[in-house]
């Protein structure tokens, strides 16, 4: 009954672990392919446009930015050749996606050695290009054999540069050196544990194994075991009455192996169920949004309220920048300061990111069109201001730059999107 009961909680672990597969990767795997990313070469940038400006590109920073929409658009790209079953194609632009990741990586590990200092770009890579192999692994179960190997060395090449970002952002602590675990020894000293032994504690005399002149066991010869039987007339008996507890062991040990694999079942529902709360919380939440904003920006109905929600959001990160600068605080103004610069910069991002969504979609987001042109000027002045007055701007000079450049395509494309975004419904006179 206990072998039956233990059995059951077995399955029970295996069944949870199969229902947390099934309910958890599905909202994963929705997030990692929004919209935005889907493959329409007539409304996306080209990306011949985006590979030539990623390029002429000097400042690493913004090679990185360029690089996060580049690999989009060569991902969009690699799954329309992929649903086409044009395997060449994949290969060609999988290999060009390792150059640019590669090309990235020198430049910011070129200008920004300590990723502590610019850790938002070095993150934003990783989970590009960690991305970037997941897909590639899909692709590669499907292409058919000679299409493999290009694709399997384009995977391993993608997976060094990956270990190479979790370096840098987790570097491994400098190890110190440790004393001997043992004393060195004398020649006239020896250890306790190496005394030596005498013979009839190593093999006693009649017993299966005799000891060699070599040191090792080796079983005796056929006649000694005749003695050893001949020698012990009780062994007989002696056999009979360890037959019970040998059996009740055998017992023991296969009700430990049994509860040895419901622990393992029990521990792998448990990792299983951080790992994948771990990458529903990635692809959910961006790391410069806090979760009560998340969840505003999730359960806003329109994308005019989302395009104000994020807006509302920059607008306070800046404020909290100035704070900062007039009130530095005791231990961790620099980490505040470039956090805060690049959560501004994430916000306003996402920010046109969504207007063009809504353009393509043809949304009537014309509030919160003309929301972002006139905000991002008020924006563009008082970051020109924070540069003029250079306090502090050692610190957070490479992140500045970024926000004004990235206020300035902001304000560009708000006044393109007002020549193109859709009309407000005209109400008939009845």
């Amino acid at each position: 009954m206990r072998l039956r009961a233990q059995c059951g909680m077995f399955f029970i672990a295996m069944a949870l672990v199969c229902c947390l597969k099934s309910s958890l990767l599905p909202a994963v795997s929705a997030r990692v392919d929004p919209d935005r990313v889907a493959f329409d070469k007539s409304k996306s940038p080209g990306v011949s446009e985006l590979q030539t400006r990623f390029d002429h590109e000097t400042n690493s920073v913004h090679k990185a930015k360029l690089f996060e929409k580049l690999s989009d658009e060569q991902l969009a790209e690699v799954r329309h050749a992929s649903q086409a079953s044009d395997y060449n194609a994949v290969g060609t632009i999988m290999e060009k996606y390792r150059d640019n990741a590669r090309a990235a990586v020198a430049a910011l590990k070129k200008e920004h050695p300590n990723a502590e200092h610019q850790i938002n770009g070095y993150k934003q890579l990783q989970i590009h290009i960690r991305r970037a192999i997941r897909d590639l692994k899909e692709t590669v179960l499907l292409a058919p054999d000679e299409y493999k190997p290009p694709l399997q060395l384009v995977e391993r090449d993608l997976a060094l540069i990956d270990d190479e970002l979790l370096q840098s952002l987790f570097p491994s602590p400098p190890q110190t050196a440790s004393p001997p675990d043992n004393p060195p020894m004398t020649n006239n000293a020896t250890p306790a544990n190496s005394q030596a032994q005498p013979a009839s504690a190593v093999a006693p005399s009649g017993s299966a194994l005799e000891q060699t002149p070599g040191g090792r066991a080796q079983a005796a010869p056929a006649g000694s075991a005749e003695s050893n039987t001949s020698t012990t007339p009780n062994s007989d008996s002696t056999s009979q009455q360890t037959a019970p507890s040998s059996v009740e062991g055998s017992q023991e040990r296969s009700d430990m192996n049994i509860q040895n694999c419901i622990l393992t079942a029990v521990v792998t529902c448990g990792i299983a169920l951080s790992t994948c709360g771990e990458l529903k919380a990635q692809f959910e939440q961006k790391d410069y949004l806090s979760p009560m904003e998340s969840d505003k920006i999730r359960d806003a109905e329109t994308t005019n309220d989302r395009l104000k929600l994020l807006v509302t959001f920059a607008d306070d990160r800046l404020k909290k920048f100035q704070y900062e600068l007039q009130h530095p605080s005791a231990n961790r103004h620099g980490e505040m300061l470039n956090g805060l610069m690049n959560g501004y910069v994430g916000c306003l991002d996402d920010a046109a990111d969504l207007m063009q969504l809504g353009i393509e979609k043809q949304e009537n987001i014309r509030s919160g069109v003309d929301l972002i042109n006139t905000k991002a000027k008020e924006f563009l002045e008082v970051l020109n201001k924070i540069a003029t007055d250079k306090v502090d701007i050692d610190i957070y000079k490479d992140n500045l730059d970024d926000a004004i450049e990235g206020t300035k395509d902001a304000i560009t494309d708000s006044d393109k999107a007002k020549k193109s975004v859709a009309p407000p419904p005209v109400r008939r006179k009845s």
